[in-house]
């Protein structure tokens, strides 16, 4: 796993900065966002946990793990639609799967030097080209992967959710309200969101 190198100065500066934020980093300063480094590796994982709970998506993935065995692109073509549904995946999360696989395969993605020294923006564009990948899980690479400390993912649900609690006593805020409390992060928003995740879930969020 790596960690980020602006960790330490992200927590100084948000704990200053927000002091409801900051009684949830007291709590989980021991813990780090952190990349698995494997980027084939987090964009599968960011499309199983699409629009379920973190305990869900990590059940799935064991499943997909046990099956697949080795996941790279060429082993989860070879993979069955009906093998993957079994693991819990729906026909739709199956085809996204099978499309990000392609893509590596067709631009030879080996190792992570197809990334470096690119622009978080040009990689967003890239991803959002292959179907399946909108936005979110497109930020979920730049949070996860790249480990880009400015990203804020407004339609997380999680996210929203936490902030709604934390904020506004459960109740839901407005967008511009969840805009206007955002900004002040900057530029450490995804290390805010993090903190976030982390209020309201056992588990850590690690794609």
């Amino acid at each position: 796993m790596t960690n980020p190198d602006y960790w330490q100065d992200s927590l100084s500066y948000l704990t200053k900065t927000d002091k409801a934020l900051g009684n949830i980093i007291s709590q989980f300063k021991d813990y780090s966002i952190s990349s698995r480094g494997k980027a084939y590796e987090t964009l599968l994982r960011s499309i199983v946990g699409q629009q379920i709970s973190i305990q869900a998506a990590s059940s799935v993935w064991n499943k997909i793990v046990e099956s697949v065995k080795t996941i790279e692109p060429n082993k989860v073509l070879l993979t069955s639609r009906e093998n993957l549904k079994l693991c819990g995946l729906s026909k739709q999360k199956i085809q996204y799967i099978y499309n990000i696989s392609e893509h590596f395969i067709t631009n030879n993605i080996e190792n992570n030097a197809y990334w470096e020294g690119r622009s978080y923006l040009s990689i967003y564009e890239e991803l959002i080209t292959i179907k399946g990948i909108g936005p979110w899980t497109a930020e979920m690479f730049g949070m996860f992967h790249l480990l880009e400390k400015d990203i804020f993912p407004l339609k997380d649900v999680g996210v929203i959710r936490a902030m709604n609690q934390l904020y506004n006593n459960g109740k839901k805020l407005d967008i511009d309200k969840i805009i206007e409390i955002s900004d002040t992060w900057r530029p450490y928003r995804s290390v805010a969101c993090w903190f976030l995740w982390r209020s309201i879930d056992s588990e850590e969020v690690l794609y």
